[in-house]
């Protein structure tokens, strides 16, 4: 239903000179102009004289031009798409008249285009295109953004009946049910992905009627979608094309509002991300870029890494989860950095731990129906400590899900204050220089790899040194555990009576758990029964 630049030179082929083509690019519609223009959208042919071509375009590098005459050398043609007719070897009308004929759809899409064409003339609006749209469609229809916030919709008179549509309507978001379903569906996600591809989307028990949706891309994130209600009449494939037609001609209205591109936003997240990048960055500098935003630098804050389990790198869905997360901490501070969504979790001057949070149970909630995994950093005071943070949390959610296989499950939301010790032991492991920070009492125990033992020093240490309560744990007779606790002190003199002794024994277990966490070998090398540091 779209014709192609290669087509449009095939037709004007015999006309032309010579052409250069950059880029693919889908043509919806086209502008004759005798002047400079001041928005230009990768979808419209223009159609220019060459003594009439502006003499220079900013922030535009995909344009499709049909030139006719030999234009002067301008740089930012070599941008674009452009063919160039001989003077005179075909007439305006002619072209204007080729032209329509290749863009002539069906009879709906065509009246739709031409009734779009000449009423958004001095009316140029998202409100007026969508008023349009709805009286050939004769659904509602409803425009999101990348947000998923509802920024237009227009219903008519129909009587939605409709749970969805009804919950993102008043509360602006998406319905919870809804986002969960939708993203646990991989076919939706996948078309999502592609620009103008429609998705259908029904899910019996929570809809009552069908979704159609185009996503709007641009550059390569998704920036909106259009959305249709299938209530009043069933949708044909022409309404698609209409449908499409529509998100295309919308898009440069789209980049230019802020409901869609919130510039003010985007140099906030901007600045945060230079923060999180940059190892020595000038604070004075940051923070006067962050003073004109109202945020509290300098606050007791957590950082919270929603990473996605899940094997698709789904934009629709991070965009989608974030929404939902910004729902939950509507005071804080959510954004997506390096494919991950970041929520600052503004503590103010309370040093409580996050599980005391008030939207704690909540986001518990939330996090157990998506394949996400939370990193949570510890407390860190002022904005400077950001990027710390940010690594902080990755490495919670590293650490839990490298020694899952070790606690055969995995807890939704990651405290990097449980993984502190494991991060300070694993460079002794990788690097296999344990001997730096254990007595070789304690290494020889685990070079012997005496299970019994080991496990035993690991339970003693988990439940507090209640003999009664480990001996249970451990399925064993108490006077059993006696005997492994004088053993420890026999043969490794280890006394679990001494601190010093218990908190390298922690160490121990630790560097036990990364070791297989990660598959590292401890570098324990034995000859002739005397411990050789494998260095």
């Amino acid at each position: 239903m779209y014709i192609s630049i290669n087509e449009i030179l095939d037709n004007f082929f015999k006309f032309t000179s010579r052409y250069k083509i950059s880029f693919d690019s889908e043509i919806v519609n086209f502008k004759f102009s005798t002047k400079n223009l001041k928005d230009y959208s990768p979808y419209c042919l223009y159609i220019f004289r060459a003594n009439k071509l502006p003499n220079e375009i900013f922030n535009y590098d995909k344009i499709n031009f049909l030139i006719i005459g030999e234009p002067e050398d301008l740089p930012y043609l070599n941008n674009c798409n452009y063919i160039i007719l001989e003077e005179k070897s075909i007439s305006i009308f002619e072209i204007i008249t080729l032209i329509q004929n290749l863009l002539n759809f069906d009879d709906a899409l065509s009246s739709f285009k031409e009734k779009l064409f000449f009423s958004i003339e001095d009316d140029l609006s998202i409100n007026n295109m969508i008023s349009i749209a709805f009286e050939y469609l004769n659904n509602p229809i409803m425009v999101l953004n990348s947000k998923y916030e509802t920024c237009y919709f227009e219903l008519g008179k129909t009587i939605l009946n409709e749970p969805v549509w009804e919950f993102q309507l008043k509360n602006n978001r998406p319905h919870p049910e809804y986002s969960l379903k939708y993203n646990k569906s991989r076919e939706n996600r996948l078309i999502a992905e592609s620009s103008y591809n429609h998705v259908i989307t029904f899910f019996e028990g929570l809809m009552n009627h069908r979704e159609i949706a185009i996503p709007i891309k641009h550059i390569d994130f998704s920036i909106g979608r259009i959305c249709v209600l299938e209530v009043n009449r069933d949708i044909t494939q022409s309404d698609i094309h209409i449908l499409k037609t529509l998100a295309k001609m919308m898009y440069p209205l789209m980049i230019s509002d802020k409901k869609f591109l919130n510039l003010e936003t985007s140099r906030f997240d901007s600045v945060l991300s230079d923060l999180m990048n940059n190892p020595k960055p000038n604070m004075l500098l940051m923070r006067k870029k962050l003073s004109n935003f109202k945020f509290d630098l300098d606050s007791n804050m957590y950082l919270l890494c929603l990473c996605d389990l899940d094997n698709i790198n789904s934009k629709s869905k991070v965009n989608y989860v974030k929404q939902m997360v910004q729902g939950i901490f509507e005071k804080h501070y959510v954004f997506v950095f390096d494919k991950n969504i970041i929520v600052l979790y503004n503590n103010k001057n309370s040093f409580d731990y996050f599980k005391k949070c008030k939207e704690y149970e909540e986001f518990l909630e939330f996090i157990k129906n998506y394949t996400l995994s939370v990193g949570v950093s510890k407390l860190f005071d002022g904005i400077s400590g950001i990027r710390n943070a940010y690594f902080e949390s990755l490495s919670a959610i590293n650490f839990a899900n490298r020694l899952n296989c070790i606690y055969s499950k995995e807890p939704s939301i990651n405290f990097y204050d449980d993984y502190v010790l494991h991060d300070l032991v694993y460079d002794f492991v990788a690097k296999k220089k344990l001997h730096y920070i254990l007595d070789s009492t304690i290494i020889n125990l685990l070079a012997d790899n005496n299970t019994n033992l080991i496990t035993t020093v690991k339970y003693y240490l988990d439940y507090n040194e209640n003999l009664n309560l480990i001996a249970e744990k451990l399925g064993i007779h108490y006077n059993t555990l006696k005997y492994r606790i004088e053993k420890l002190k026999t043969k490794y003199f280890i006394d679990l009576k001494n601190s010093d002794s218990l908190i390298k024994l922690r160490l121990a277990i630790v560097a036990l758990e990364i070791s297989e966490g990660y598959k590292l070998d401890l570098g324990l090398n034995w000859k002739e029964g005397s411990y050789v540091s494998n260095i």
